[in-house]
């Protein structure tokens, strides 16, 4: 069984790691470039358990949650390099709408705990971009180039995706300015629907579902207490569960970004 970084067992591809990248911009004060990498790695439900069996109704019972302490003062522009999209995930049209609708759950609090679907949070889907998202295959960050990407390439064994956070200030109130999100582009890991007799592949929405949060703020919480929410550090595979926020998703993004008038 493969050793990750802490040295846990982990099962294959059961990571979805945040890496956050900081650097002095023009324009604002000198600071010293700030590099954090989350990359705990916690298997999945039991073989033959199916995973929303084992959230025991957590999903809408829990309050945890991480705060990273960056978030964005704006509205988040984001594109997709269409480009990257692996030919097994088919048509490109669907692949999209998942990803817009991973950001669309983050922005509007999406959930099945009959809680408000108003959170202040403002981002929008901007159209394709030739721009890749600055992430290194081994999870690490490049250079910030202007552009919020969504794209899809090789990350080494173990990560199904990695996002990367700019942002001015220390982390602690920090103002966000740009994120990338890189999808691992092996071939059948996700799907957009579930197949007949799942096994080791990943919902591509509730997985972005995730992406996106850390995009907002969010960090892990651990799955050994935690595995219901979607900012669980491990996404058993199969599941569709995560396509929105649990409670504790939720509620830390509110506290943060407050609600919203807006019409969803």
């Amino acid at each position: 069984m493969p050793k990750i970084d802490n040295g846990l067992a982990a099962i294959l591809r059961a990571l979805l790691p945040l890496v956050l990248c900081a650097a002095g911009l023009v324009g604002e004060p000198p600071m010293a470039m700030r590099t954090a990498r989350f990359a705990v790695v916690v298997p999945g439900p039991p073989i033959g358990q199916p995973a929303e069996a084992a959230m025991d109704g957590a999903r809408c019972s829990d309050p945890a949650g991480t705060w990273l302490g960056m978030r964005w003062r704006s509205e988040l522009k984001w594109r997709v390099n269409e480009r990257t999209i692996p030919a097994y995930l088919g048509d490109h049209t669907a692949v999209v709408n998942a990803l817009r609708n991973a950001a669309t759950n983050v922005e509007n609090g999406r959930n099945d705990c009959g809680l408000p679907e108003n959170l202040g949070i403002s981002e929008s889907y901007a159209g394709k971009t030739d721009y890749i998202a600055g992430v290194t295959p081994s999870g690490g960050c490049g250079e910030r180039d202007g552009h919020n990407a969504v794209s899809f390439g090789p990350l080494n064994q173990g990560l199904l995706a990695v996002t990367c956070i700019w942002w001015y200030g220390e982390k602690e109130n920090g103002r966000s300015v740009e994120t990338d999100i890189l999808v691992d582009d092996s071939a059948g890991l996700f799907f957009l629907t579930t197949p007949p007799s799942c096994s080791n592949r990943w919902d591509l929405e509730g997985t972005v579902t995730h992406e996106f949060g850390h995009a907002f703020g969010l960090g892990h919480v651990a799955f050994a207490q935690h595995s219901a929410l979607t900012m669980t550090d491990g996404l058993p595979d199969c599941s569709t569960a995560y396509r929105g926020l649990g409670l504790g998703d939720y509620l830390t993004l509110k506290q943060q970004y407050g609600t919203s008038t807006k019409t969803p």
